[in-house]
C-alpha cells in the first residue's frame, strides 16, 4: 500500500511549479471600486398633475453632464458623474420633470501610472457608473408618472478629448496674454 501513496507525492511536486510560474495578480494595473453611491438627487415634478395628462405631447429633453473628481490620496480618487435632465412641453417653457442627479464613486487605481491617472478617472470610472445613474434617472421619471427616461450611451473618451482641448485653449490664451 505504501507504493500506492508514492505516485501521489510525485504528481503534487510536479504541480507545484506550474502554480508558482502563475503571474501574480496585483502587479496588473486596475481600478478598484471601494464604493459607489448617490451623492446628490433631486426630482421635480413641478406640473403635475397637468403635465401628466394624456393632451401633453412628448416632452422635449434636454440632458447636460459633468464630471468631477478628487484626489483623495495619491491612488484614491472621489469619481462622480453628474447629470441635469430636464423635460419640457414642445413650444412652450412649461416643466415636465427636472432630474438632478450626482452619482459617485470612490477608487483605488492600483499599479496605474501617475500619467494615466487623468483619463482613467475622467474615461473609465464614468463608464463604470453610467449604467447604474441611467437606471436610477430611468426608475425616478417612471415614479413621477412618465415613460422611464433612459439615457442613451455617451462617449466618454470624446468628452475627455474636449476637456483637455479646452484646458489647452486656456493655457495658451494665459501664456499669450
Amino acid at each position: 500500500m505504501a507504493k500506492d501513496k508514492a505516485p501521489e507525492k510525485s504528481q503534487k511536486k510536479a504541480e507545484q511549479p506550474a502554480a508558482q510560474a502563475q503571474p501574480q495578480a496585483g502587479a496588473q494595473p486596475g481600478i478598484q471600486v471601494v464604493a459607489q453611491y448617490i451623492k446628490d438627487f433631486s426630482f421635480e415634478n413641478p406640473n403635475a398633475p397637468e403635465s401628466l395628462v394624456a393632451g401633453w405631447p412628448q416632452p422635449e429633453t434636454n440632458v447636460q453632464i459633468f464630471l468631477r473628481h478628487q484626489a483623495l490620496r495619491d491612488d484614491a480618487y472621489e469619481c462622480s458623474v453628474n447629470f441635469r435632465v430636464e423635460a419640457k412641453k414642445p413650444g412652450e417653457d412649461k416643466v415636465a420633470f427636472i432630474v438632478d442627479l450626482s452619482y459617485a464613486a470612490l477608487v483605488l487605481l492600483k499599479n496605474v501610472p501617475k500619467e494615466s491617472h487623468a483619463p482613467v478617472i475622467m474615461v473609465e470610472v464614468p463608464k463604470l457608473l453610467f449604467p447604474f445613474a441611467r437606471e436610477i434617472i430611468a426608475n425616478a421619471t417612471a415614479s413621477g408618472g412618465y415613460p422611464p427616461l433612459y439615457l442613451t450611451p455617451i462617449s466618454f473618451e470624446q468628452i475627455y478629448v474636449n476637456e483637455m482641448k479646452r484646458q489647452q485653449g486656456q493655457q495658451a490664451q494665459a501664456g499669450g496674454a
